[in-house]
């Protein structure tokens, strides 16, 4: 039997947000109009995310575990865990660059708090694992106050405009560059990565995993409406 509709859940709250957040923008969705394209009442949707924002970090925390279980899948070679990791920056930066409301929604995330303290706080523990071997010595204080810097340089590369003086490869390969020297690579190091990383085909692949994304967020709420409905 079907649910009351006042019962829907936050899972179909975080289906429909997401949607709409990847269509039409971060800034431009509302809760009102998540409300209403679920047929619930403001008050009802506040109850299991209080701002729009809760929302937001929530997904944030969604696209972590994917961004886990993608890395898992292809980490193989030498400095596998840190071209991962740049990888998915540059896919980011491509995504932004193609869309303006992915760009919105990555922006977002960097600029509200518990999303961005979400973002620190996984990539820290991805950085630690990464980069170890370079500064081994390094506290965790070292690795938060890092990551810190880390996540500003990134910030800059998604929201920042290609022009005529520079090109997306520019300012993408001088970010790579800038967050592995946070980290103490060595330059010829670094620049075997960022050649690595830039031979990819990243904007297919953005392209690809960023519809991944979106279905494993879709899947995931379905099978925990699934399991709720027994």
């Amino acid at each position: 039997m079907a649910r009351p509709k006042m019962q829907r859940t936050k899972y179909e709250i975080l289906q429909c947000a997401t949607k709409l957040f990847l269509e039409k923008g971060y800034t431009d969705t509302y809760v009102s109009v998540i409300a209403k394209m679920l047929h619930i009442s403001t008050g009802n949707l506040t109850f299991w995310f209080p701002t729009k924002e809760h929302i937001l970090a929530e997904l944030i925390k969604e696209l972590c575990a994917f961004q886990a279980q993608t890395e898992e899948q292809k980490a193989e070679g030498e400095y596998a865990s840190i071209r991962a990791y740049l990888f998915e920056l540059v896919m980011h930066a491509s995504n932004c660059a193609e869309s303006p409301n992915v760009k919105d929604f990555m922006i977002s995330a960097y600029t509200r708090p518990m999303a961005l303290e979400i973002i620190r706080a996984n990539d820290t523990e991805r950085v630690k694992k990464a980069f170890s071997e370079f500064c081994p010595e390094w506290t965790e204080t070292q690795f938060i106050q890092a990551e810190n810097v880390a996540s500003g340089i990134e910030y800059a590369m998604l929201m920042t405009e290609n022009t005529e003086k520079l090109s997306f490869e520019q300012r993408v390969t001088s970010s790579l560059d800038a967050i592995m020297k946070l980290y103490e690579v060595p330059a010829e190091i670094r620049e075997q990565i960022i050649a690595d990383v830039m031979a990819e085909d990243y904007r297919n692949k953005a392209r690809y995993v960023f519809e991944e994304f979106c279905n494993y967020v879709e899947e995931k709420n379905r099978k925990k409406l699934e399991e709720e409905e027994k």
